[in-house]
């Protein structure tokens, strides 16, 4: 009755207003279902890397201006990529859930006040309990085989134009081609992503939070930042002036770009090392950001090739969707696979919070040594809490590490569990009968594959050699016919045969990763998240 609100009204009577349920700690194994979204996700996307590409560009008016010291030009990125970073921000923002959770009890009531307005009203007497949780969904990707099917359109679609727009010579053919540019463009650098991120991700078959998922993503897009801007200033000035333009295009391509984003790339991965739970997670981790910096490549190459008309947007989506991207993809996972080996040590990963905790305890000792109260506790006597102890650190970390987290569920359109790859491994996790395990486990150790090395310098100058050879290769294979004088038709010819080539080469080699580090999931008894 104490917390209840007591209204009179005009002829003095009393009427009770209990307040709404106040809230409460969530249980830390709550698991919400969920109605699944597939496509939810790649619209989200799209979303996030349009303000993504063009922030990337107004990023560099603001350098170029720093650099000629032209205010009007840095003031104009400056005011230019505020609402492009809102827009990111604003699709990143942490999501919570208000959930509202009545049980039966006799001591409970029928009618429960919400703080939102109105009331949750029940046939029997139940206690309301209410949280305040983050969305933890499960990544909700749609079936891989409609994400190819709908690719493999879109070539078809472009092929089918491109015939007509060069057979016709009408003006129909034109219109054509220009009503169809816009939605080949957006479909052609986006759709790839997603089925190599649905095909990875169903293949490793580690149940992933949508939000980490995203994140990783957008560390992938961000890392192509840095990349762009030392390809654009650094990598020109240091080749020297007296190369001929060919020599000079090859060193961008095979020692300067390959060197920078497989850095850039590698960097991002290691943003998450704390969260990180052994080499398979680490993989999935570093194929994730590459097909984020994928993206913004994706989104400007393809949407150059659109000068060349349908036939040329055609055959960049096509090279670009089932060889650059799994290409970025693949080499960043090597380099995450040896961070994921690195994560998996105890030892280091409480020495790297062992650091950051010393760090921030000095950084408080010292400011608040200059009196200035930063923690706000009423003296200046620097950090009051327990001094550290690496040891009890190390037990505390080692014990974390064998917990298991339980992912959320996914219910179909009649309210069913979503019968997804993430799900099929709940039985692993959740620690069912050996049974129900042996059914229900989907990745059954292969019995051959490329075992990735543990030094990340070993996998990171694997990384890099890769991307280098991809590079040089596909560009001598055009400039070395052509320099002997082959001609214009079968250098392209050459070429485009080198390409698929390597497109053949960098899948088997996907292939072959993927089974290695199921093995190596397999003989170190690691389980992902």
């Amino acid at each position: 009755m104490n917390d209840d609100k007591i209204i009179v009204d005009s002829l003095n009577r009393k009427f009770r207003v209990p307040y709404p349920t106040r809230l409460s700690r969530a249980p830390d194994d709550i698991r919400i279902a969920r109605k699944s979204s597939p496509w939810k996700i790649y619209f989200s996307m799209i979303g996030t890397v349009l303000p993504a590409f063009f922030l990337l560009y107004t990023s560099l008016f603001i350098i170029v201006g720093i650099i000629d010291q032209h205010p009007i030009m840095t003031l104009s990125g400056s005011i230019c990529s505020v609402p492009l970073l809102f827009i990111i921000l604003r699709l990143y923002r942490p999501r919570l859930i208000h959930v509202k959770l009545a049980y039966p009890s006799e001591k409970g009531q029928y009618l429960h006040p919400l703080p939102s307005g109105g009331s949750l009203q029940t046939d029997v007497k139940t206690e309301l309990k209410r949280y305040i949780i983050r969305d933890d969904s499960v990544l909700d990707l749609p079936p891989t085989n409609q994400l190819w099917l709908v690719f493999i359109s879109v070539v078809v679609v472009g092929i089918v134009s491109s015939f007509f727009f060069f057979y016709s010579q009408s003006l129909e053919g034109v219109i054509l081609f220009a009503i169809i540019a816009i939605p080949l463009w957006l479909i052609g650098f986006s759709l790839p992503v997603l089925a190599w991120w649905g095909t990875s991700t169903q293949s490793l078959g580690l149940p992933t939070k949508r939000r980490d998922a995203e994140t990783w993503l957008l560390a992938g897009m961000a890392s192509a930042f840095p990349a762009f801007i030392f390809n654009s200033f650094a990598a020109p000035a240091i080749i020297p002036s007296t190369f001929p333009i060919w020599a000079s295009e090859l060193c961008l391509l095979a020692l300067s770009a390959p060197f920078c984003e497989e850095i850039f790339k590698g960097i991002a991965v290691a943003l998450f090392l704390p969260s990180i739970k052994g080499p398979k997670h680490g993989f999935q981790i570093g194929f994730t950001v590459g097909l984020g910096f994928a993206l913004i490549e994706n989104f400007q190459y393809i949407g150059i090739s659109l000068m060349g008309g349908p036939l040329g947007i055609t055959i960049t989506i096509l090279i670009r969707g089932i060889g650059s991207i799994p290409g970025h993809a693949v080499w960043a996972a090597v380099t995450g696979t040896a961070i994921g080996w690195l994560a998996k040590e105890t030892n280091f990963k409480t020495k790297l919070e062992w650091y950051a905790k010393t760090w921030s305890h000095g950084a408080l000792d010292f400011i608040e040594g200059i009196g200035v109260d930063f923690d706000g506790d009423g003296d200046s006597s620097g950090h009051d809490g327990p001094a550290l102890d690496f040891n009890s650190m190390l037990e505390r970390n080692k014990s974390e590490s064998v917990k298991n987290e339980h992912p959320w569920l996914l219910l179909d359109s009649s309210g069913n569990v979503f019968n997804q790859f993430e799900i099929k491994n709940l039985s692993i996790l959740d620690n069912l009968e050996a049974s129900n395990d042996s059914s229900m486990r989907s990745d059954t150790p292969t019995s051959s594959g490329i075992m990735l090395p543990k030094s990340i310098y070993l996998s990171l100058g694997l990384a890099i050699f890769g991307h280098s050879f991809w590079n040089a290769t596909s560009f001598l294979s055009y400039f070395l016919p052509e320099r002997y004088g082959l001609g214009e038709t079968y250098s392209l010819l050459i070429s485009i045969i080198w390409t698929f080539i390597l497109i053949i080469s960098i899948l088997l080699i996907a292939n072959q990763l993927l089974k290695g580090i199921k093995i190596t999931d397999s003989q170190n008894g690691i389980t992902g998240e």
